[in-house]
């Protein structure tokens, strides 16, 4: 009896000890955070500080919440190192402590902390991670093994997730957002399961239970895009369109690059099943390309999802003429109604281009180095990539009829985008061009002699395109 007091007296005091240095590490001073940290790298050496930290973490009213995050800060990074010196009751009950700070925390930023401590754990017992493993803060052991290793967590999280609390269901996609890698790989037969939760959450009445799910589901979706079981989720895609497209007309951009972060890394899945919602994919990036209220780079993000289906896909973007169509003519619309010059945009943030341009440039490469993208230099970019890849028997009559029609408009930017997209599409559909420039260049010599300055400039960049690829 007496043995256990002082036990739990010793890990009092620890805890209050380990509690005042990280509380000095929240102060804006210089000295006290060195000192702290000197003093701290100790007592994180030895196991004993885990349970110390959890006490920190889960001390709350005693405790002030920014120590009581760092704690969980800590923990994270330092529970790898000393999880396999802890017997099996140990870990239950440390892993329990953890479930009961996640169910009753109503602190967001400590709740959070906990939730990177519990994915942490769940990694460390389904196999992953141990005492040389940086990632959880040590680690080479084997952990307990397979998606069996803590049912309860599983068990917390399908709970959660139907909770009438909005943040409960917000915590469960939360920790599955964090465990992504451990789910990838270690709870394959628990993936149509999660399925049934993401489906239900994200037609959530919360925004940020849907906002969270779409995020936990698109890591997912994202691991897995090259593998099989992907398709246990591919269904799912279009109701992540709708909500991304719900946070486009509410300007949520966070969402939204999150979402295009995710079709993008689908866009070279080999799944029919992801396949199958192309249209939906590129229309939802079509409306997110043509939307001014959103920022450049969220717009250009989406424009690289369309010119990536285009190169990944195209013959069945070819075939599909309406979808085409709108493409083609959204493009056309976004050069003509632009006040920049439409001359040599093409070069300026091709977003193939930028790509190519990181791979020969390696480590030296800095994105910075780069213009920011225009609406005209993202739709050349991807009117480039659509003519490039797609068959040329699907693309080559849609661009040349369209860049002819506005040639003949009265209205000086119409003509502008007429000669504009002529020279773009000159590399990409060099050869049917090259039959047809009969037909063609009276227009374009034409335009050399407009009376718009900006038709004309756009002129002399297709003369050049044409000479150098025709």
């Amino acid at each position: 009896m007496a043995s256990n007091e002082n036990a739990a007296a010793a890990a009092a005091a620890a805890a209050t000890q380990i509690a005042q240095l990280l509380a000095a590490l929240t102060h804006p001073d210089t000295n006290a955070i060195r000192e702290a940290e000197i003093n701290l790298k100790p007592l994180l050496k030895d196991p004993r500080c885990v349970p110390a930290l959890i006490d920190v973490l889960k001390a709350r009213g005693a405790q002030p919440d920014a120590v009581r995050q760092v704690a969980a800060v800590v923990l994270r990074k330092r529970i790898g190192g000393h999880w396999n010196h802890f017997d099996a009751p140990t870990k239950a009950v440390l892993k329990t402590e953890i479930l009961s700070i996640l169910s009753s925390e109503p602190q967001r930023i400590v709740r959070n902390g906990a939730v990177g401590v519990a994915a942490t754990m769940c990694k460390l017992e389904c196999g992953g991670g141990g005492a040389d493993d940086p990632s959880t803060g040590g680690g080479g052991g084997a952990g307990a093994g397979g998606g069996n290793a803590w049912p309860e967590l599983f068990q917390f999280i399908a709970s959660a997730a139907s909770d009438a609390n909005p943040d409960a269901r917000e915590l469960a996609f939360l920790l599955l957002d964090e465990m992504t890698e451990t789910i990838g790989l270690h709870l394959k037969p628990q993936f149509p399961s999660m399925a049934t939760l993401f489906a239900t959450a994200l037609t959530d009445s919360e925004t940020r239970v849907q906002n969270s799910s779409v995020k936990a589901l698109g890591q997912l979706l994202s691991y897995l895009a090259d593998e099989k079981e992907v398709d246990v989720f591919s269904n799912l895609i279009p109701a992540i369109i709708t909500v991304a497209d719900n946070c486009r007309k509410r300007s949520d951009e966070d969402t939204v690059s999150t979402t295009l972060d995710v079709l993008y890394d689908l866009s070279y899945s080999p799944s029919p099943a992801v396949a199958a919602h192309m249209n939906a994919i590129v229309l939802f990036c079509l409306e997110c390309i043509k939307d001014s209220n959103l920022e450049m780079g969220v717009r250009d993000s989406a424009a690289l999802v369309i010119a990536t289906q285009a190169e990944s896909k195209p013959k069945t973007f070819g075939k599909d003429e309406a979808l085409l169509s709108q493409v083609l003519e959204a493009l056309f619309n976004l050069i003509e109604n632009s006040q920049e010059s439409a001359a040599g945009a093409l070069f300026e943030s091709n977003p193939a281009w930028r790509e190519d341009m990181a791979d020969e440039a390696g480590d030296d490469f800095d994105p910075d180095d780069l213009d920011s993208p225009t609406e005209t230099s993202m739709a050349q970019g991807t009117l480039d990539m659509l003519a490039c890849e797609i068959p040329k028997k699907y693309v080559f009559q849609p661009i040349v009829s369209r860049c002819i029609g506005r040639l003949t408009s009265p209205h000086p930017h119409h003509r502008k985008a007429g000669i504009a997209c002529l020279g773009v599409a000159a590399e990409g559909c060099a050869e049917p061009l090259r039959e047809h420039l009969p037909d063609v260049m009276p227009h374009v010599f034409a335009a050399a002699g407009d009376a718009d300055p900006q038709v004309r400039e756009c002129a002399c960049f297709a003369l050049g395109q044409i000479s150098e690829h025709c």
